[in-house]
């Protein structure tokens, strides 16, 4: 019973301080409400204070030493996370796109996760209660001390689970989406002169055996050009 006290008792203490720690975080708890379409015929601040009020008193009865408080705190919290569950559950059908205000400012959407939470929430609640009720026995110092930590650890993991489904989704298609800086393109090169076919070039003009005459006559190497010229034909 200890565990279960300090496991709700955590929940919706931090639940609570969310949204009663200024007017900038209670203002937002309203918007969210009027979202949700909670109070579609008046303003949303009369349900949302409503909503911290009753946070608060069921902190105050599972702090109290007492059977009678604890079953009343719990059936006081089993009742307005049904509340809750059926809210959520609606919005989710709807398809609205409402953030979840429940612990504090998150842009994290309402989704079927926090519904299953609820349940399992209004689950623990509702045994606490009859178990409460049929009266339960005095735990051990050291037991006592052992399931305080143990329902504080796990109502501080209930009160970060949007934090920890963020953290441990699998990256999604548009995770890599970021715009990229486009590449310059690349130069084309220019075709290099084949060096084979030069080189094969400059060998046959260099091995050849012919070589330009005067106007235009070609020559053959190792002639004289001018042979002839001012010689007697025999």
């Amino acid at each position: 019973m200890i565990a279960i006290r300090a496991l709700i008792g955590a929940v919706f203490l931090v639940s609570f301080w969310s949204k009663a720690r200024g007017r900038a975080a209670f203002a937002a708890f309203v918007d969210s409400v009027a979202a949700l379409g909670v109070a579609p015929s008046g303003p949303a601040a009369p349900v949302a204070g409503a909503v911290v009020a009753a946070e608060g008193a069921i902190w105050v009865l599972l702090v109290t030493p007492s059977d009678e408080a604890t079953a009343a705190g719990l059936s006081l919290a089993a009742v307005l996370l049904s509340a809750f569950a059926v809210v959520i559950a609606r919005s989710v059908h709807r398809g609205a796109r409402t953030s979840c205000r429940c612990f504090g400012a998150t842009t994290v959407p309402l989704g079927p996760r926090h519904v299953v939470r609820n349940v399992v929430l209004i689950t623990v609640c509702v045994g606490g209660a009859l178990a409460a009720l049929g009266g339960t026995a005095k735990a051990t110092a050291a037991g006592g001390a052992v399931a305080a930590v143990a329902g504080l650890i796990l109502g501080a993991l209930v009160t970060v689970l949007d934090d920890l489904a963020a953290l441990f989704a699998p990256a999604g298609p548009h995770a890599d989406s970021a715009p990229r800086r486009p590449q310059a393109h690349a130069r084309p090169r220019k075709h290099a002169r084949p060096q084979a076919h030069t080189q094969l070039t400059r060998g046959v003009h260099a091995g050849s055996d012919q070589r330009p005459g005067p106007r235009g006559s070609t020559v053959h190497a190792g002639s004289d050009p001018h042979r002839g010229r001012g010689q007697t034909p025999a």
